[in-house]
């Protein structure tokens, strides 16, 4: 008999192999372990110098969708399709369009969005409730929106509804 089970149960499983593999292939080095802790990002170093985790990442109403960029992928842009609202004014010397997202780096405060592209979407759905980290970034997902902040804690909410800077 052929049991189909939801998105959920699958990417619970997938994640659980992972970390099963990986805990196996790291059990002969003293200096790394795995661990798994029931969140999005299950695989760590034993210092918590580099985090595994996906450089992507979508919220279940595919409204909100985040990557890490640059060549160094030190930079989070999130992007919202149904744009900030209310729409900010123009962001001095953009010749591109606004109003879609923000740009965090690693050190400094969110920027307004200026571009002439998307980074799309992505295969991993951070659900709600839930805990992204990755390259000194931390991203909460919530049914009300997502907040994103650096190291810094300067970052960002991001809904429908509203959006903030801090």
């Amino acid at each position: 008999m052929l049991t189909i089970l939801p998105r959920t149960s699958v990417t619970v499983l997938l994640m659980s192999l992972i970390v099963s593999i990986h805990t196996s292939l790291l059990a002969g080095c003293s200096s790394q372990k795995a661990e798994n802790n029931n969140s999005p990002v299950a695989i760590t170093k034993s210092d918590s110098a580099n985090v595994v985790a996906p450089t992507s990442f979508v919220l279940p109403s595919g409204n909100i969708y985040c990557a890490l960029v640059g060549v160094k992928r030190d930079s989070l842009r999130c992007e919202i399709r149904s744009m900030l609202n209310p729409m900010p004014p123009q962001p001095d010397n953009c010749e591109f369009d606004w109003g879609s997202g923000f740009l965090l780096s690693q050190q400094n405060q969110a920027e307004i969005l200026c571009i002439s592209d998307t980074i799309g979407g992505s295969d991993y759905t951070l659900s709600y409730d839930s805990t992204w980290t990755n390259a000194g970034f931390e991203c909460k997902s919530q049914t009300i929106g997502l907040t994103c902040k650096n190291s810094n804690d300067q970052g960002f909410f991001l809904s429908r509804e509203k959006w903030d800077v801090f």
